[in-house]
């Protein structure tokens, strides 16, 4: 006669056993393994445009910035936010990166000769509810640690940069570093982001990239059905073309 205890404990272990496979088929065979960026974008051909002509008298001019400043705007179809997260199977030591990312990235800033205008602070704001990677799942998971539904962007405002020469050649791209308060999950905190840029006429390219504990942010490291974990930290990365405004 079959142990009915045998038959319980013999359900129980396929069912571990059926959840860790679950689960180590999704890392092996789904997961992402995602690299970092390690250049701002190249200038896009189709942005480029001659130097501006001497307008035609009676020609309506929009008003000058002060000290001849420039606006950029960026261009979300071209651009990118991202997040870069190390995730681990369970008590294995094989470790993946993963990315999500979106292009719902909007901003503006004025550059005069020595870099960003002081009395323009910079803006960027990034939608979250938007961020996609390449599993449905581990999408869920992000937008749960970071309450979306109460905090659904996250908001950079720059206060300084570090590093700008005005003398440059055009298209040459330079390694600055990038000062502001950084709003995710409702808490603003002074961040420092490693920023490579390169102008070229009327377009700026930008690649600035950030890592931070997610506990500084209030926010708890998401996991997927405690099969695959996260380490501590997040890298940020955002990659952005911006065209002079009309």
């Amino acid at each position: 006669m079959t142990n009915p205890l045998r038959i319980i404990i013999a359900l129980a272990v396929l069912v571990v056993v059926v959840a860790v496979a679950g689960g180590s088929a999704w890392y092996f065979f789904v997961r992402n393994d995602a690299e970092l960026a390690s250049n701002a974008p190249e200038i896009p051909t189709d942005l480029r445009t001659p130097p501006a002509s001497t307008p035609a008298a009676g020609t309506a001019t929009a008003p000058a910035l002060p000290g001849g400043a420039t606006r950029f705007v960026i261009i979300p179809e071209r651009s990118e936010a991202a997040y870069f997260a190390d995730e681990q199977l369970a008590r294995l030591p094989l470790p993946s990166t993963a990315k999500g990312a979106t292009t719902d990235i909007s901003g503006e800033f004025v550059v005069t000769e020595d870099g960003f205008d002081p009395d323009n602070p910079a803006t960027f704001t990034v939608d979250l509810r938007t961020l996609k990677s390449d599993e449905e799942l581990r999408d869920n998971r992000v937008q749960d640690a970071l309450e979306t539904s109460r905090f659904p962007t996250a908001t950079f405002t720059a206060t300084g940069v570090e590093g700008y020469d005005p003398g440059a050649a055009e298209g040459v791209e330079q390694a600055l570093t990038l000062t502001g308060t950084l709003d995710i999950h409702g808490v603003q905190k002074e961040v420092t982001w490693d920023l490579k840029a390169r102008r070229e006429g009327n377009v700026i390219t930008g690649l600035a990239t950030v890592n931070f504990l997610y506990a500084d942010f209030g926010i708890t490291a998401p996991n997927i059905a405690g099969i695959v974990s996260v380490e501590d930290d997040v890298t940020l990365q955002v990659q952005v073309v911006a065209q002079a405004a009309s």
